[in-house]
């Protein structure tokens, strides 16, 4: 298994993004937001999608280099057409406006259609968070990517549909970035490349059955992941739907449905200035007595103490930083000959 530092996982994702046709600034962009997926351990947003990237760009499912056009705009809100751009190209131009607009009058609300998979949300929220604003952010899948069952339902009809919330904390922001679903698409596709079983409770098979088989996801007809909750999927079931009404209705990207255009992710990004409500250091401070209260509980057997939101991609980071990012077999190999075949080197 290969173990590389992130500078060069990094540098290596931005030569491929580059020779796929995206200029070298936005390039770097992607490859930010790919390589800080595996920095942070969530390898399901990471280098992994590069391939599928790959394959989109020739039929126009990413247009690489698309300018990005506002559509409608007052001084909290921006409608945004992404021009299938690179998602993280277009997620980290919606940060800046949310954030500008945030400033300005209190409130920033960017609503965004055609843009391609955006990688890790949270991604988004953390940047807003970390110049000291709150955010709201979620994606549908452009009124495709049916790969959830609705809760009582037995095959995919809505898409992971994820949720993240970021605030300012004392030290660094608390980031909470969930699937509706049980668990990422992705993390089903890692595990498939790793060779692994998933565990119960993930999946279900084209007929509706508990499997464990990854591959389950990948063929036709297709299984389906359940909604995030087990005994209780009915709160993910719920949640999911309320994201593809607020990412895809009102973005004019269309919620999941059987015969949408094309896959991409349809956001919408809030950003708050919170000193708009309360003095910063008096908002801070009710962080810091929330965190207190909260990590004061003792630990479950199990358990050494109470992480926060966002913590274990902390400990993640500082691991990685460490010891570099381990990539599987399977991804290294798609990696090197993605790489090889645009002439990229990955030594």
């Amino acid at each position: 298994m290969p173990v590389l530092p992130y500078e060069k996982l990094e540098a290596i994702a931005c030569e491929i993004v580059e020779a796929l046709g995206s200029p070298p600034e936005e390039a770097a962009l992607v490859a930010r937001g790919l390589a800080r997926g595996n920095l942070v351990g969530h390898d399901s947003h990471g280098i992994i999608r590069l391939e599928q990237y790959a394959k989109m760009v020739p039929d126009g499912g990413i247009v690489p280099g698309a300018p990005l056009t506002t559509l409608n705009e007052t001084p909290a809100i921006a409608l945004i057409d992404g021009g299938w751009n690179f998602g993280q190209v277009v997620g980290y131009r919606v940060v800046d406006t949310a954030v500008a607009k945030a400033k300005a009058v209190g409130v920033g609300v960017v609503s965004v259609r055609n843009s391609n998979h955006v990688g890790r949300l949270g991604e988004y929220t953390h940047e807003v968070a970390r110049r000291g604003l709150v955010a709201i952010g979620m994606v549908n899948n452009h009124g495709r990517g049916n790969l959830v069952a609705p809760f009582g339902g037995t095959d995919g009809r809505l898409a992971t549909n994820p949720i993240s919330i970021a605030s300012p904390a004392p030290g660094r922001p608390l980031l909470l970035d969930i699937t509706t679903s049980v668990v990422a698409e992705g993390k089903v596709r890692v595990k498939r490349n790793a060779g692994e079983r998933l565990p119960e409770g993930w999946l279900i098979d084209s007929q509706g059955r508990p499997s464990t088989d990854p591959a389950e996801m990948y063929t036709s007809p297709r299984g389906a992941i359940l909604p995030m909750g087990g005994p209780v999927a009915y709160k993910g079931y719920g949640l999911a739907m309320m994201v593809d009404v607020l990412s895809g209705a009102l973005s004019g990207a269309g919620c999941s449905q059987s015969n949408a255009a094309r896959l991409g992710n349809a956001i919408f990004l809030c950003a708050i200035d919170l000193e708009q409500f309360v003095p910063r250091d008096e908002f801070l401070e009710h962080v810091r007595v929330l965190i207190d209260h909260v990590t004061a509980s003792p630990p479950a057997p199990g358990f050494e103490r109470i992480l926060l939101p966002g913590e274990p991609e902390i400990l993640a980071e500082e691991r990685r930083l460490r010891d570099g990012i381990p990539i599987d077999a399977v991804t290294w190999r798609q990696f090197a000959e993605l790489a090889a075949s645009l002439g990229v080197s990955v030594d």
